[in-house]
This record gives C-alpha cells, sequence and structure tokens, in this order.
C-alpha cells in the first residue's frame, strides 16, 4: 500500500499540480483546501505527511498546527510547510516542523523533501 500525503493549500493550481506530481512518485494524494477541511480529512484517514501552506483562509496552517497537536493520534504525523515566508523558520521549529519549502514550488524538491520524511512510497 503506497505511503500518504495530506496536501493543504488554498490555491487549487498548486494542490493540482503537486497532487499530480506526488501521486507520479507512487504516494496516495489527499488535498484540502484549509484548515477546517484538512482536519475532517484527518477524521476519515491517517496520512503519513502532512504538506501544509500557512496562509489560508478559515483556518490558517499555523492554527491547523495547534489544532492538531491538541489530539495524540495526529501529533505525530510530521509537517512540512509550504510557504513563501522563510523568516518563519523559528516558529516553524518550536511546532516540531520537519521542514519548509519556499513557494513557488520547485516540484522536484517536493519529491525530495517528501522521499527524506517518509521514504518512497
Amino acid at each position: 500500500m503506497p505511503k500518504s500525503v495530506l496536501l493543504i493549500d488554498d490555491e487549487v493550481i498548486v494542490v493540482e499540480i503537486a497532487r499530480r506530481k506526488l501521486h507520479d512518485a507512487g504516494y496516495d494524494v489527499i488535498t484540502a483546501h484549509d484548515g477546517e477541511e484538512a482536519l475532517e480529512e484527518l477524521k476519515k484517514k491517517i496520512p503519513d505527511l502532512i504538506l501544509l501552506d500557512i496562509q489560508m483562509p478559515k483556518m490558517n496552517g499555523y492554527t491547523f498546527i495547534l489544532e492538531k497537536a491538541k489530539s495524540p493520534q495526529y501529533s505525530s504525523i510530521p509537517v512540512v510547510v509550504l510557504t513563501a515566508y522563510s523568516e518563519m523558520e523559528p516558529l516553524f521549529k518550536r511546532h516540531e516542523v520537519k521542514a519548509y519549502l519556499l513557494k513557488p514550488l520547485n516540484l522536484q524538491e517536493l519529491v525530495e523533501k517528501v522521499q527524506a520524511t517518509i521514504g518512497q512510497p
């Protein structure tokens, strides 16, 4: 069974392009467009990794991280942040974010970061 990734981003084009690239690399990709939707997806299936945008409507990525941490069953899922704001790195480290990727995304770097974090599909 392939490893799964929950991809959370409000930019539809980013979600679709990244989903295809990860799917082609062999990962099962679940998508959500904000933190609230992502929490609902976690109830359906616990992924091996979460790829998380920070700037989103309804519930932003930072709030999602705080909500995820409240549940023991979700707190151990590694998170890789997708962001345009590299200056947020100290905040990411405080909340045990495994890594971050700067936008615009380099798709090969995205796949490599996923592989480095959870291994091959």
